[in-house]
């Protein structure tokens, strides 16, 4: 019996407003629904962040979403699977309330733990430097980088390290947080303040 030939992964990259989370067990998601000119579309979202989008994304939000579409051939489907999701920006506040800062302005990176060999490793973001991610909007990226350290006083806590080609050439500018290895791709400088909160401004 003839079966379908695998199709061709293709990349996406998606803005929307986060209408839902869908399926899986509780503050571990297995999909997001965004609203893209009044349309619900269904994204897949990767193990990796299931356990912890809702902390930084909830219903309202502006998200840009980056991952690769796959055709279900048996139901006739095309899939969208999440790569990296970002939050771009958070509903605007009612004129009579007083905004909310994302991060305390005091330095907010954690205290290490003494029992956790990964906290207890320097904070550094790796930036690549090669002409790949320079031509695709690297230096913008880098400098919008630097600003969100600042913004956070986070530039004497958090080192920025260049470095060389860090082999996503083809999802240029490209970045890593360490400790964890966090890798980033397909960077617009309108994702990074959501990144440096994630990963440096841990919710109180």
């Amino acid at each position: 019996m003839p079966t379908n030939p695998p199709s061709p992964s293709r990349l996406f990259n998606l803005e929307g407003t986060l209408v839902d989370f869908l399926g899986g067990k509780p503050h571990k998601p297995k999909s997001l629904v965004l609203d893209i000119e009044q349309e619900p579309i269904a994204i897949q979202l990767p193990k990796e962040l299931r356990s912890r989008i809702q902390s930084y994304l909830q219903p309202g939000d502006r998200v840009s979403c980056v991952g690769f579409t796959e055709v279900d051939y048996k139901a006739g489907l095309i899939k969208l699977k999440a790569a990296q999701v970002f939050g771009l920006s958070r509903p605007a506040i009612a004129p009579t309330a007083a905004p909310t800062p994302p991060c305390s302005p005091a330095p907010c990176l954690t205290h290490p733990s003494s029992s956790s060999t990964a906290t207890n490793s320097p904070s550094k973001i790796l930036v690549c430097r090669k002409s790949g991610c320079q031509k695709r909007a690297g230096k913008s990226v880098l400098a919008a980088v630097e600003q969100a350290l600042q913004d956070h006083q986070l530039a004497d806590q958090v080192k920025i390290q260049y470095t060389g080609c860090q082999k996503r050439c083809s999802k240029a500018p490209s970045l890593t947080i360490m400790p964890g290895k966090h890798r980033y791709s397909s960077l617009k400088p309108q994702h990074i303040p959501a990144l440096i909160e994630e990963h440096f401004c841990p919710a109180k």
